[in-house]
């Protein structure tokens, strides 16, 4: 069914402008707008952006190669429960706008972590910034390794050259440009991924059958499982675990990380920025959605004859590479439809890598080297020569690290472990110091410290142990000259030779057989709960900064406001 397809010349056409048109766009910010004389022109853009480019940088970001390419994956094997996190992904997004936001614009700062200090301490301050310069760089290694590899299994694309190109056209046009290239070229890509979003619909609907075709399929195979309502933490997409999950990634990722931040840091003005957020979460509802229901179609497509169990005659190996394996047959027959999907795929990779990178860049910075130089007054022309150095060798990392990954099962799994793990605790560290008024820097160092090990060790542990959880009804029965089943074959009539090896239980904790979905709400309020009984011990009575702090987020005020007016009343 499968080959390794051999790429035509316009189809190499198609990538190669692609790569040439975002360097070309970093060239144009640093070479033509006359900009880059402060720090804050390269790093912020100046802040004086339009929204619109914002918005659409807001979009593409985090949309990674796990959106475009294990998203799909999970959904053709465990159903649409996931999409429950892209339903609540916008609510989330509402209470950053409202609770997170505004404060960075109270305090004045570039990079997030300055936010820290000032509320809690330098300890903190530096603990958050490790464990998001070590995030970012694996969202970035994870990114590009997993477009890469799923591309160069089902075509003749090499996996050592895509891996350099790709790396180092993000760091030139990142770090000649800033974050005026990042956004202005998030634009560009973000117009690929969705021209190859809308190409794999509709030529998918079309060979799955037809939209009624498509639902029944679907239907029969169980993989409309929108509410898994039942409350088992091993269960791998289950309702509750979905919505919580899903709440806590529109505010972490979208108020307490410096990717997302940064953006909205390059408006005017916190009413711009809270507006820019708001407009920015149906767009990104329906990009992720868009992305996961890709499984729901190819699910369609390959419904009695899937890819992986038939790997003998298609060559497939992993669920991550049946999105590339369907558009490389699919649109062969069209001269540089095939290279424009692939451009779509890398323009997805791209996006995150050069927004990590530039973000990445801006803590190093800000955080390390201003104040190693601060006694020396370097300039303004030296930081950003410093900044473009440091955003070039994360590049080089990240081209490094891509290749350690080769030997994952999930792209999705690892994205989890290594990317929604610490960002429950880093949400909860300024919540809880924009909220309230208690502990100071040792009892919040405390709390982040230990909720790293037991997360760490929850994480790192199930990932040893083996453990995967069963997946829905696959089959091969209409596979051609299948061995296992007759044409006529029920997909609920099974054999066991077309099933995925079956799960040995091993008596496994329950704990490592927790599904990772849980991983950043389970870090986040084990992280809250700690760091309020560290105040507990340390004095409840004690307040860390005075009631009128700009420290202190708009809600808090304002609810603070009102109580004393209530106490007044009272007395």
């Amino acid at each position: 069914m499968f080959k390794k397809y051999s790429l035509g010349v316009a189809d190499y056409v198609i990538i190669s402008l692609t790569l040439l048109l975002s360097t070309g766009i970093g060239l144009c910010a640093r070479y033509f707008k006359g900009q880059q004389k402060i720090a804050t022109d390269y790093l912020l853009a100046g802040k004086n952006m339009p929204k619109f480019p914002v918005i659409f940088s807001i979009i593409v970001t985090l949309t990674s190669t796990s959106s475009f390419l294990s998203s799909p994956a999970e959904v053709y094997k465990y159903g649409i429960a996931i999409s429950i996190v892209n339903f609540m992904i916008p609510v989330g997004m509402f209470i950053s706008s409202s609770v997170i936001i505004p404060v960075y614009f109270q305090c004045e700062v570039s990079s997030i972590t300055e936010y820290l200090e000032m509320r809690y301490g330098r300890i903190i301050r530096y603990l958050v910034s490790v464990m998001f310069l070590l995030q970012m760089v694996f969202y970035m290694s994870i990114s590009l390794y997993g477009a890469v590899l799923a591309l160069s299994a089902v075509t003749d694309l090499s996996f050592e050259m895509s891996v350099v190109s790709l790396g180092t056209v993000c760091a030139l046009y990142c770090s000649l440009g800033g974050l005026d290239a990042v956004l202005w070229t998030d634009v560009f890509q973000a117009i690929l991924m969705i021209t190859c979003l809308l190409a794999i619909y509709i030529a998918g609907i079309s060979d799955a059958g037809g939209i009624s075709d498509l639902f029944r399929k679907v239907s029969t195979g169980k993989r409309l499982n929108f509410f898994e309502l039942v409350p088992d933490i091993t269960q791998r997409y289950g309702f509750w675990a979905c919505a919580t999950h899903g709440i806590m990634a529109g505010m972490a990722f979208f108020g307490t990380n410096q990717v997302e931040v940064q953006r909205l840091l390059s408006l005017s003005n916190i009413k711009r920025a809270k507006s820019t957020l708001r407009m920015s979460s149906l767009p990104v509802f329906f990009m992720y959605s868009a992305c996961c229901y890709i499984g729901v179609v190819l699910y369609g497509v390959y419904y009695n004859c899937d890819p992986i169990l038939n790997k003998e005659r298609t060559g497939l190996r992993k669920y991550d590479q049946v999105v590339p394996a369907y558009i490389v047959t699919r649109f062969s027959s069209y001269p540089g439809l095939t290279g424009l999907c692939i451009a779509g795929i890398f323009s997805a990779s791209m996006s995150t890598i050069s927004s990590c990178l530039n973000s990445a860049s801006t803590v190093t910075v800000i955080d390390y080297l201003i104040p190693i130089f601060r006694k020396g007054n370097i300039s303004e022309f030296r930081i950003i020569l410093v900044a473009k150095i440091v955003s070039a060798i994360y590049g080089g990392v990240c081209i490094g690290l891509s290749f350690v990954f080769q030997h994952t099962d999930s792209i999705h799994h690892l994205t989890q472990v290594f990317i929604a793990l610490p960002q429950g605790i880093i949400c909860a560290t300024f919540l809880f110091g924009m909220l309230t008024r208690k502990a100071g820097d040792k009892c919040i160092s405390f709390a982040v410290v230990v909720t790293c090990v037991i997360m760490a060790w929850i994480a790192l542990s199930s990932l040893h142990s083996g453990y995967v959880q069963p997946v829905l009804p696959l089959s091969i029965s209409m596979c051609p000259s299948s061995q296992n089943q007759t044409m006529s074959d029920s997909i609920f009539n099974i054999s066991s030779s077309t099933l995925p090896s079956p799960i040995t239980e091993k008596n496994h904790f329950v704990l490592y057989k927790m599904t990772f979905v849980w991983y950043s709400s389970i870090g986040f309020f084990l992280t809250f709960l700690l760091t309020a009984f560290a105040a507990l011990i340390t004095g409840w009575k004690k307040n860390a900064i005075p009631a009128n702090s700009k420290c202190l987020s708009p809600v808090t005020q304002f609810w603070m406001k009102k109580n004393q007016v209530f106490v007044q009343q009272i007395k």
